[in-house]
């Protein structure tokens, strides 16, 4: 055993528990529509329940309570002709605050929102619902872009951060959760080796100090072992390692295998902690180019 890596854990003896319940929040924008259709898919994959959830102010679309309800109506009626169980709820109050309650009261497996795209400066402020919202919730939170909206809604492949950090334990339980319904689901646990900086003496190119593959080995032993424990129950779990930023890494291999969903663990939002997003799934939030599946 290295030093670094944590030795093996008891295999998991019982199939993945399915999905129960998606809280998705809406606004009546592209955005959320992108965030109901891609729930949506995962209800029917899971057999599901939807909760419709809009936190209500007038100057936000100028509909009187009246015709938010029966805008909400609307969505749902159609959600229910796909055979699913759906359910509206309807707050006064911010749109984060609204939606982080009704996830937390309702205790949601799942809430879906969608951002409104890349902003390099939205990590700066608190007005983003999308940013407002990650701060504040504590369940396991998808967010689809703009862009994903000409994707098909697919769990299939998933691609999971790992760190061995329990926070990267609960985003890999949680995606076998999120894959077990569909045939030939894949689960990718990705572990980004960072190299050190390179040597540059006097008149001398520089050189890294050690060969990728020697820093990546032990990592890779890990993650090989991890599979081996997280076999079967119908999810195919494989070993990935690349050098570089954990960013750039799980952006330059979604794209390598055509992932449908990034995942990243980060901690509870709690305390002066509900201010921030940890750095990676921020940085992926905002400039991923599919959905990110955030887990705590």
């Amino acid at each position: 055993m290295r030093k670094g890596y944590p030795a093996d854990s008891l295999p998991l003896d019982m199939p993945p528990e399915p999905i129960r319940r998606i809280v998705v929040g809406t606004d009546f924008s592209l955005p959320a529509a992108t965030a109901l259709g891609w729930a949506s898919a995962i209800a029917r994959a899971h057999g599901a329940s939807l909760l419709l959830v809009h936190a209500y102010a007038r100057q936000d679309h100028g509909l009187t309570p009246e015709e938010t309800r029966a805008a909400l109506a609307g969505l749902a009626a159609v959600e229910a002709g796909h055979g699913l169980q759906v359910h509206v709820e309807m707050r006064e109050g911010a749109a984060a605050e609204v939606v982080s309650a009704v996830t937390q009261d309702s205790a949601a497996d799942l809430l879906v929102i969608g951002s409104r795209g890349r902003n390099p400066l939205s990590r700066l402020l608190l007005g983003s619902v999308a940013d407002a919202t990650l701060k504040r919730v504590q369940r396991p939170t998808l967010v689809v872009h703009p862009g994903d909206s000409t994707r098909s809604p697919r769990c299939g492949s998933l691609l999971v951060g790992m760190d061995f950090s329990p926070e990267s334990e609960r985003a890999v339980q949680f995606s076998l959760r999120l894959a077990a319904p569909r045939e030939g689901a894949e689960v990718g646990l990705l572990h980004a080796v960072a190299l050190p900086g390179p040597f540059v003496g006097v008149e001398m190119p520089a050189v890294p100090i050690v060969e990728p593959a020697e820093s990546e080995a032990p990592a890779r032993e890990a993650l090989e072992r991890k599979v081996r424990q997280l076999g079967g129950h119908g999810v195919r779990v494989t070993a990935l390692t690349c050098p570089g930023s954990p960013v750039e890494a799980m952006q330059d291999t979604a794209q390598d295998r055509q992932a449908d969903i990034l995942v990243v663990g980060t901690t509870a939002p709690t305390g002066a902690a509900r201010m921030l997003l940890g750095s990676v799934a921020a940085d992926l939030v905002h400039h991923a180019d599919r959905p990110v599946l955030i887990v705590r």
